[in-house]
């Protein structure tokens, strides 16, 4: 029993690891272009558009965790998906938070229209006490 849970509790921690490596937009929108494609920091630099020492420290926590991998093609190194299901599981997360979005954007909307029915209903009413004085 207690060699299960340390197992358990070594895989929290890789989990734990791959986690804080996805914590960071910048880090996610990089896993993203290297789903569809292998390119190397100079590309990804022309796309994000941030400080190559920003890029280095994002590709070295992602490289930490085991997502990325690197190969040498001539002086370039080329960069690319370790674990390509990492490209899955973004990806589910993305559909929960987008059915999320949704539902408050639903919700929103009821709520508008609700209150736009209290309002119209209101100036009915006040109409018609002016409409009575008058």
């Amino acid at each position: 029993m207690v060699k299960e849970n340390n197992k358990s509790m070594a895989l929290y921690e890789m989990q734990a690891n791959i986690c804080h490596a996805l914590s960071n937009p910048i880090r996610l929108y990089i896993l993203d272009l290297l789903s569809s494609e292998e390119m190397t920091s100079s590309q990804l630099l022309d796309v994000l558009e941030i400080p190559k020492a920003n890029l280095s420290q994002h590709l070295s926590v992602l490289k930490d965790a085991g997502i990325l991998k690197t190969r040498k093609e001539g002086t370039f190194q080329v960069l690319s998906l370790a674990i390509p299901k990492i490209k899955d599981a973004c990806q589910l997360v993305r559909g929960i938070l987008l059915d999320r979005l949704n539902e408050e954007q639903k919700t929103m909307s009821e709520l508008k229209k609700n209150l736009d029915n209290q309002v119209n209903s209101s100036n009915k009413m006040t109409s018609k006490k002016i409409a009575k004085k008058g």
